[in-house]
C-alpha cells in the first residue's frame, strides 16, 4: 500500500518537472512518513526523469541551519546533467525556472572518486581529491501544500530532489585550501536589488566537512560517486527570487564571478 502511494508521488513530481509553473497539489495522505520513504521517492523520481547525473548536492549542512529550518539531518539531492552549466556566464530560459530562487554555494568536482566501501571518509582525506568551483543553485519546488509542519516539509523537500532545479558551476579555483569559507564574503544580487545577506560563521558549513557527510551518507544508501562528479555543499547566501529579464551577479571575490541572464 505504501509503495503504491510513494510511487504515485514520485510520478507526480516527475511529471511536474517539464512545467514547474504547475506544481502538483499534495494531500497529506501523499506525504512521506520518514526519511526512508522520502529517499525512495527521490530515487524513483530520478529514474523516471532519466536526466543523467552530474553529481550530488547537500543542504542543511550546518547545525544552526538545521535547527532553524527543522531538519534533523542533511538534505541530499541529485544534480541533473541536463540542468548543469559549466562556466562563469550563461543565458537561461525563464520558462525552465518559474517561481524559482538563486543561492550561492561552494561546490567541488571530484578528481578521484572515493571508494564507497571504505567509508566513513573524513574531510582531510577528501580535500586532495577535489577541485573547488564557485556555484549558483537554482532552487524551487514541484509541489504545493498548505499548513505543513517543519518536519513534514523536510521530508517533502528530500522527496522533491532537495528542492534542486539546476546548478551553475564557475571556473575551477586553484589554491583554495587556505580559504576561511565560514567567513568568506559573497555578493549575490538580482538586477538592481541589494546584495543578499550572507550566511556566515555557525550559519555556514565547512564545505569539505559537508562533502564528507554527503559521501558517507550516500555510501550508507549504496550509491557510488565517480571521478568528474560535482558535489555542492549548501546555501552560503539567502536565496533570492528572480523573474524574466533579470540579471544575476554572484561575486565570490578571489574565488570568481558567475553571471546569469534570464
Amino acid at each position: 500500500m505504501r509503495t503504491a502511494v510513494l510511487n504515485k508521488l514520485a510520478g507526480n513530481l516527475a511529471a511536474a518537472w517539464p512545467d514547474p509553473a504547475q506544481p502538483v497539489k499534495l494531500a497529506r495522505s501523499a506525504f512521506p512518513l520518514d526519511r526512508a520513504e522520502a529517499y525512495y521517492v527521490q530515487d524513483q523520481m530520478h529514474y523516471l526523469l532519466d536526466q543523467g547525473l552530474a553529481g550530488w548536492k547537500v543542504g542543511a549542512t550546518s547545525q544552526k541551519m538545521r535547527e532553524l529550518d527543522g531538519h534533523d539531518d542533511v538534505i541530499p539531492g541529485r544534480i541533473f546533467a541536463t540542468r548543469s552549466y559549466l562556466g562563469p556566464k550563461h543565458n537561461l530560459l525563464i520558462s525552465d525556472f518559474p517561481n524559482a530562487r538563486v543561492e550561492t554555494e561552494f561546490a567541488f568536482q571530484l578528481i578521484k572518486a572515493p571508494v564507497m566501501r571504505q567509508a566513513p571518509w573524513t574531510a582531510e582525506e577528501l580535500v586532495p581529491m577535489m577541485t573547488l568551483h564557485p556555484a549558483i543553485e537554482i532552487i524551487g519546488n514541484r509541489y504545493a501544500v498548505e499548513d505543513v509542519s517543519k518536519a513534514e516539509n523536510s521530508l517533502l523537500t528530500i522527496a522533491d530532489n532537495g528542492g534542486g532545479m539546476a546548478f551553475i558551476f564557475g571556473n575551477a579555483v586553484e589554491d583554495w585550501q587556505g580559504t576561511d569559507f565560514q567567513h568568506h564574503p559573497i555578493s549575490l544580487s538580482v538586477g538592481d536589488g541589494n546584495a543578499a545577506e550572507n550566511f556566515l560563521g555557525e550559519m555556514r558549513c565547512v564545505p569539505a566537512e559537508a562533502v564528507a557527510d554527503l559521501v558517507n551518507h550516500l555510501a550508507a544508501r549504496g550509491h557510488e560517486l565517480a571521478a568528474g562528479d560535482f558535489v555542492s555543499t549548501g546555501a552560503a547566501t539567502v536565496p533570492q527570487p528572480f523573474v524574466a529579464g533579470d540579471s544575476v551577479m554572484a561575486d565570490f571575490g578571489s574565488l570568481g564571478v558567475i553571471e546569469l541572464q534570464f
